[in-house]
């Protein structure tokens, strides 16, 4: 446990005491920020019935795919090239214990940014007096449905980052690859709805991954309050399964 607490501690200082860090958080907050404004025009000119928040949520896809990768990378295989994993090797500290400190620190990051941008709303409306009667911007049920739902995912895509970090010799390998995988996971629903053209015997068993396991369908879901527990355990259970596979293959790549 004293090892794991030490590990966890040279994470945060990679994190949240250094440049590198900052960087990162003011360019989640940048692209967030600029979606947040964007959605706040189109909403002020086209009123919906959804809540803002929810806008920002469904455009979790810009973290997904730009951010997550970048700290993936950095984690382990940036590492490698800077051969400081060659002296962490040499330590008598277990492979599970390096990769949920990496996990646990970058999830926790992530947490921290999207749990900012749940209050956006509350930030805009108390620097804008125009905004102080939009009762409309928010619902609490959306927020933390939302939030939940977010994180939820982003468990499983850090996991997943840390999988292909630990097997990519480079940084630009493991940046292409994990944006690569991130996008065809949050594309898969559309790819079901086009599989299911494919005949009619498969059509409704691709109709029904479709409707079931479509990322934005899922969040909508969760955003209303409704917290399917297929969902939950599907993402936890994978986001466990990732790291237990990253553990076993970290010092044979």
């Amino acid at each position: 446990m004293r090892k794991f607490r030490i590990l966890i501690g040279h994470e945060l200082q990679q994190y949240y005491f250094s440049s590198f860090g900052y960087a990162i958080s003011a360019l989640f907050l940048f692209l967030m920020g600029i979606v947040f404004f964007i959605s706040l025009k189109v909403y002020a000119d086209f009123p919906q019935e959804e809540p803002l928040i929810m806008q920002l949520f469904k455009s979790m896809w810009l973290p997904l795919l730009f951010i997550v990768p970048t700290l993936t990378t950095k984690a382990i295989v940036a590492e490698k090239v800077d051969h400081l994993f060659d002296s962490l090797f040499l330590l008598p500290i277990p492979n599970y214990s390096i990769v949920c400190a990496k996990f646990f620190v970058i999830y926790l990051l992530y947490a921290s940014l999207w749990t900012i941008v749940a209050f956006f709303p509350e930030i805009a409306q108390k620097n804008a007096a125009s905004l102080a009667n939009f009762n409309h911007l928010t619902k609490i049920y959306t927020r933390w449905g939302g939030w939940f739902f977010v994180n939820l995912v982003g468990g499983f895509v850090i996991a997943f980052g840390l999988l292909i970090s630990s097997y990519a010799k480079t940084t630009a390998t493991s940046m292409i690859a994990t944006i690569v995988g991130i996008f065809l996971f949050l594309v898969s629903g559309q790819l079901f709805k086009h599989a299911s053209a494919i005949s009619l015997n498969q059509s409704e068993v691709f109709a029904s991954l479709y409707d079931n396991w479509n990322v934005f369908f899922q969040l909508e879901d969760f955003c209303r309050g409704i917290f399917d527990t297929r969902v939950i355990l599907f993402y936890l259970t994978f986001t466990a399964a990732t790291l237990a596979i990253t553990t076993i293959t970290l010092r044979k790549n």
